[in-house]
């Protein structure tokens, strides 16, 4: 089913629009705009207010889609991941940077040098707590919150 590509499955595809939480409701937009061949999509913050998993929905979503897309964002994550270069708005000037340009800019004035890569693993492990638990397998979730609060001591 084409909704399964976002994260849609099960229970989850009967519910009422208005039962969904904002960001599957975002997600769902998403997915309608993708159906419709639309070729660019304007993201105003996109994954402000997101779970985790969501978030991991929408940013495949993001690679997977074959069209242009300006995504507005304070999410440095998804930039770096999800976009092929950057528009920098500052002091009424815009600049166009590459994303090893970007990269090497945020590293120097936000982050430690392995940061980024620090939060993928985060993000990566908290989507399969989330797996975990909604498979009810509560061992293995508990293992990767251990991991999980390890990876954080070390941001």
């Amino acid at each position: 089913m084409y909704l399964s590509n976002y994260g849609f499955e099960g229970e989850i595809v009967s519910q009422k629009i208005e039962s969904l939480s904002g960001g599957e409701k975002n997600i769902l937009q998403l997915a309608k705009v993708s159906a419709s061949k639309a070729n660019v999509l304007l993201l105003d913050e996109p994954t402000s207010h997101l779970d985790t998993y969501t978030q991991i929905a929408l940013e495949k979503a993001i690679k997977e889609f074959k069209g242009a897309i300006l995504m507005i964002s304070h999410d440095f994550y998804s930039v770096v991941n999800g976009m092929d270069y950057v528009l920098i708005i500052d002091d009424k000037t815009i600049r166009k940077m590459s994303m090893p340009k970007f990269r090497r800019m945020i590293y120097a004035s936000h982050f430690d040098r392995d940061y980024l890569e620090m939060e993928q693993k985060k993000k990566s492990v908290e989507m399969k707590i989330e797996l975990a638990l909604k498979d009810t397998d509560f061992e293995r979730a508990k293992r990767l919150i251990d991991e999980l609060e390890e990876l954080i001591k070390l941001l």
